[in-house]
Order: C-alpha cells, then sequence, then structure tokens
C-alpha cells in the first residue's frame, strides 16, 4: 500500500470510531479482544502504549503522544494523558484523522514543538476519504506546552487523530456503510475505513447510525429512526456468527415497513465481515423482531435491495453493422424492435436495467433515438422509434439510470452538455467538474447516485466521480462537485474505457507505455493503492478499446478489440477467445 493510499483507510476508520453514536473510550483498561474478523490478515495484536514519563522534554512528550494514539483497540485513554487536564477534556478527535508519510519535531522556544509533516491524507469524521488537502506541500502543526504539576503537557491539540502511515496500512481495512437511494428502491454503499478485529461490527453500526452526511442528503437517505444509538459499549458478535445489535428505544416508534429497511441497512451492512452470518437487534436487552421472523435473522435476507439491482437484466447486448443483438452464451440474435430490423446504422447503444427500452446514437453523433427493445405486434416501423435529442455535435454512448431517466452528454464546442431524458422531456443538466470540460466517455452507478466521467487533458486522461441528487420519486435534482478519482501509482498513458465491476469498484482498461492494455480496479473513493488497482488478469497485447462488465456478483468480463472481437477474462487471468464473430462492438449490459 502507498503512502497516500495507506492514509486514508487510517483516517476512515479511526473518523468512524471517532465520530457518531460511539466515541473512542477515553477511560478504563484496555482488555484483550481484538480478533481478526475478515480472516484476512494476521490476527490483530493488542497495544497499549505507555503513558508520560516524569521529567519528559517537550520533544519527546510529543512524540510519545503521537504513539499513543496508535493504540489497538482503537482509544485515546493513554493519549489524554499527554494532555493538560483542560485540553484533555475539551479535545475532540472525532472531528477528524491526519495521516503521514513522514515527521519532523523540532523544538522551539519556550517549549513549543512543532509538527512537520509530509505526505499526508485526510479522512472526515465520517471516515469519508478527502485526500491531501495540502497538494503534497505536507503541513506543520504548532503545539504548544505548559508546565502543569511540574511536567510538560499539551495544552491545544489539534482536534483530530494523528496517525502513521505504518499503523493505517497495518489495521484498517475498507468496507460500507449502507443507506437507501431516495426512493428506497435499492441500497447504496458509502465506503469507509475501520479497524479490522472485534471492533469492526460496533463501529461500522455507529457509522451507520449517523447516518447519511449532510452533503449527501438529496442523494441517499437512511431508515434509522433520528436520535438512535447504541444503547450499549458494542456489537458483540457470539461464536455462532450472530451480531447482537442493541438499540436505544427510537426503534419502537417504526412502523413494519420502516423497520424492514432498517433491518436491509444493518444486515447488508454488517454482513460485510467475515463470520457474521445473523444478526439481533435488541432495545433494552429485548429482540426486536419483524413479523413472522425470528428474532436472529439471516444477514443474506435482503438481496432484493442489492446496489447492483437484483431485477437488472443479465443480457449482454452489442451492435452489428448498426443494428441491436443481444448476446447469450454463443448464441447471437437481433432484437425485434426497430433497432434491430431497421438500417439506422447505430454506433453506441444503452439499455435501461429491466432490459425493455434501449436507446441509441445515430453514426453521426447528432441525434439520440429510443425505442422498445421488442416488438410485440407487425413488423417494426421508423414510427415506433422517437427522437429524444436532436442537433447534437457528438453524442456519447448514452445511459439509463435506475429510474429509467435516460442521461446523455453531448460533447460540444463549448465543452460537455449533460442532459437527462424523463417521461420523453429533456432538461440540461449542470454537474460542476463535468460540465464544460472534455469528456471522453461516462456511466452511472446502477443505484443512481453516481456519476463517473473521464476528463481528457493534455496532462492525461482522468476520472472524477459526482454524486446526483433525487427527490423522492427518483426526479433528478441536480449534481454534487466532481471529484477526481486518481490511479494512484499505476503506470497509465490514456484511459481507453471504463465499466463498473462491483457497486463499488471500477474496471478501468488502462493503456501502457508500450501499447498494451491493462485492467485495473478503482475504488470509487479514490483511495486505491497499486496493490488495489493490480488485478490477476494478464497484459492485454491486442488493440483493445472496450470493457465490458456489470456490477452484478460473477458478471463476466469482456475485451472488445476495434476490429470488434470479443475476448473473456477467464479465471486463471489470462484472455481467451469468444465464438463471437468479429464484428460486434458497442457491448454494454444493461445501465
Amino acid at each position: 500500500m502507498t503512502r497516500r493510499t495507506g492514509v486514508v483507510v487510517v483516517l476512515a476508520a479511526l473518523a468512524l470510531a471517532l465520530s457518531g453514536c460511539v466515541s473512542l473510550p477515553q477511560s478504563g483498561s484496555v482488555k484483550s479482544v481484538s480478533v481478526d474478523v475478515r480472516g484476512e490478515s494476521d490476527t490483530l495484536v493488542d497495544y497499549t502504549p505507555g503513558g508520560p514519563k516524569k521529567g519528559s522534554a517537550p520533544v519527546p512528550l510529543v512524540q510519545s503522544f503521537l504513539t499513543a494514539m496508535t493504540a489497538t483497540p482503537l482509544n485515546t485513554f493513554v493519549a489524554r494523558e499527554f494532555l493538560t487536564s483542560g485540553s484533555s477534556d475539551t479535545w475532540v478527535p472525532e472531528k477528524g484523522t491526519l495521516i503521514y508519510g513522514g515527521k519532523r519535531v523540532v523544538s522551539e522556544p519556550g517549549g513549543q514543538v512543532a509538527l512537520q509533516l509530509t505526505d499526508v491524507v485526510e479522512l472526515d469524521r465520517r471516515g469519508g476519504w478527502v485526500g491531501d488537502p495540502t497538494h503534497g506541500r505536507g503541513t506543520t502543526i504548532d503545539l504548544k506546552l505548559v508546565k502543569e504539576g511540574g511536567q510538560w503537557r499539551i495544552s491545544d491539540p489539534p482536534d483530530r487523530l494523528v496517525i502513521p502511515q505504518s499503523h493505517f496500512e497495518a489495521q484498517y481495512q475498507q468496507y460500507y456503510l449502507y443507506f437507501f437511494d431516495r426512493a428506497a428502491q435499492v441500497l447504496v454503499p458509502e465506503p469507509v475505513y475501520v479497524p479490522r478485529g472485534a471492533q469492526a461490527s460496533t463501529l461500522l453500526v455507529a457509522g451507520l447510525l449517523k447516518g447519511p452526511e449532510a452533503a449527501l442528503t438529496d442523494v441517499e437517505r437512511s431508515f434509522v429512526p433520528h436520535g438512535t444509538a447504541l444503547d450499549g459499549i458494542s456489537v458483540p458478535v457470539s461464536r455462532d456468527g450472530t451480531a447482537e445489535v442493541p438499540l436505544s428505544h427510537q426503534v419502537l416508534d417504526v412502523d413494519d415497513n420502516q423497520l424492514n429497511l432498517l433491518f436491509a441497512q444493518l444486515a447488508w451492512t454488517l454482513g460485510q465481515i467475515s463470520g457474521v452470518e445473523r444478526m439481533r437487534v435488541t432495545v433494552d436487552g429485548t429482540p426486536i423482531d419483524l413479523p413472522g421472523a425470528r428474532p436472529d435473522v439471516n444477514v443474506g435476507e435482503w438481496s432484493q435491495f442489492d446496489p447492483a439491482v437484483a431485477w437488472a437484466s443479465t443480457t449482454l447486448f452489442g451492435l452489428r453493422q448498426g443494428r441491436a443483438v443481444t448476446i447469450d452464451g454463443s448464441t447471437e440474435r437481433r432484437v425485434s424492435g426497430p433497432f434491430g430490423a431497421l438500417p439506422l446504422g447505430l454506433r453506441s447503444l444503452g439499455v435501461d436495467l429491466p432490459a425493455r427500452h434501449l436507446a441509441a446514437v445515430t453514426a453521426d453523433g447528432r441525434r439520440a433515438l429510443e425505442a422498445d427493445r421488442d416488438k410485440t405486434t407487425g413488423p417494426a416501423s421508423p414510427a415506433d422509434v422517437r427522437t429524444v435529442y436532436a442537433g447534437g455535435t457528438d453524442l456519447l454512448r448514452p445511459e439509463y439510470d435506475l429510474y429509467g431517466q435516460l442521461w446523455l452528454v453531448d460533447r460540444t464546442a463549448r465543452g460537455a452538455e449533460v442532459s437527462v431524458v424523463r417521461a420523453g422531456a429533456r432538461r440540461v443538466l449542470t454537474v460542476p467538474g463535468v460540465t464544460g470540460r472534455n469528456v471522453e466517455r461516462f456511466l452511472l452507478s446502477r443505484d443512481g447516485t453516481r456519476m463517473i466521467a473521464q476528463i481528457g487533458s493534455t496532462a492525461g486522461d482522468q476520472l472524477v466521480s459526482a454524486r446526483v441528487r433525487h427527490d423522492a420519486s427518483g426526479r433528478v435534482l441536480g449534481a454534487t462537485p466532481a471529484r477526481p478519482v486518481p490511479l494512484t501509482g499505476a503506470t497509465v498513458s490514456d484511459i481507453h474505457d471504463v465499466a463498473w465491476r462491483t457497486p463499488g469498484t471500477l474496471a478501468v482498461l488502462a493503456g501502457q507505455p508500450d501499447g498494451a492494455s491493462q485492467v485495473l480496479l478503482a475504488k470509487i473513493d479514490g483511495s486505491s493503492t497499486p496493490e488495489d488497482l493490480g488485478t490477476d488478469a494478464e497484459l492485454f497485447r491486442g488493440d483493445a478499446v472496450r470493457v465490458t462488465t456489470s456490477p452484478a456478483l460473477g458478471a463476466p468480463l469482456y475485451v472488445g478489440t476495434s476490429t470488434g472481437q470479443l475476448f473473456s477474462l477467464a479465471a486463471t487471468g489470462r484472455w481467451t477467445g469468444t465464438s463471437i464473430p468479429l464484428g460486434l462492438s458497442a457491448t454494454t449490459f444493461v445501465g
């Protein structure tokens, strides 16, 4: 893991631990309870750092204070011993986390100490990836020390945890908090980082109870009643894999439908932890159950809310000689609707999630058309085709969202213009960081809350992500400013194509300096390390122009060439040819 990404991991995890309904333990003994619940790494080792030594000078005291913030399990009990009595009571590390790759502790006159940090990354108080706010410059934290009882103590600690890269690399893991889209149709994953081990279940539930961050109010929602808190200090997991979630009385005031959605959020969030098979929600020790269900429920019972959209079609679509076809295994068929029956000369294709409607761009890139996939009565005719965008300049491949709305991006002389078509009416949408830029391609997440765009410039290609705001009916209200999704540490000459590989990762077909291509996996929060980006897939030596896959579990991954040949990624990591004849273009899954 690189410094930058490692920092991210720690930051988020710490921020979660520090924020929400559960705060870091500030007092009491530290018990040996850490266990690696994911089973993906070595068992975590408990570490209780020592407190301040009598007569310690300012610089060693600050060094020890930094060490104290690496306690495992996560807590600030010892760290507060390095502070004055007043600052110990007012220190709020819950406000965020700062991770550093290098540090220098410099003594200054009057007992003051300058903490110079390099290669820094921040997480917000929810554990969300912020990145390096210093843009590579590093930061200096000036600490004021005073004598209290004859001993040096820190009087103005920063309201954040300050953690070395090595600590977060060793201790933290990315998970997701699951909220709902605004229309409560599917769950929306929000990446966070928390420590592996026995604390993970507690910290994840604490983060979930806090709800979506304020900036995402119109992006996602939670069905956890306002004010709900953990009614206890932890979410223990029994040896038989049951997580017990003790909640406050607010959950007693919801109806069965809201309780079901609340359980779905908890189940998907806790179900990420290896070994957690069931959960039991309690209030004052009494189980709260859904009608007709046992008090302890299987965490896999809410698959209908899968962010990859459980009911979405798994059919592969493409164009052959400008006409729409479907591919089922080695069988290829033209669709019976106008896009398959008429010589419309299409160059790109989009399909709605149920695979009932198709949208396409004409060969000149100036018009976007829409039609039913199949014709149920009589032969298809031009009257069956609807023009949803005319007079364009260079339209990119269209995309449908969760609500059946059609998204279009036109590459105009003024830069990208983003439009959304709902019930036949087109509306221009301003997406800060995308509108007006040189957009090479774009895609939407199946949960409807994220737009990914590839921005081209003389400095190279860049991926950005914007969040999409909706009302409760799914109508698009706007978008948040786009943020970079960096491919840190990867050698990329240009980006050929991008697709969703999971609800939280992107498959990026990246060109290499030697002319080969490589499929990278990028995390949507921009926190990927070079190790994260790498896959077991071998380099593709052909003329790759397209990557086709979907976020559905077990979906195949294809690479297409400029001649229309399709290659499939085998379990061995090798690219194998398919039986589909040459000439297939614009391959896509629904979405």
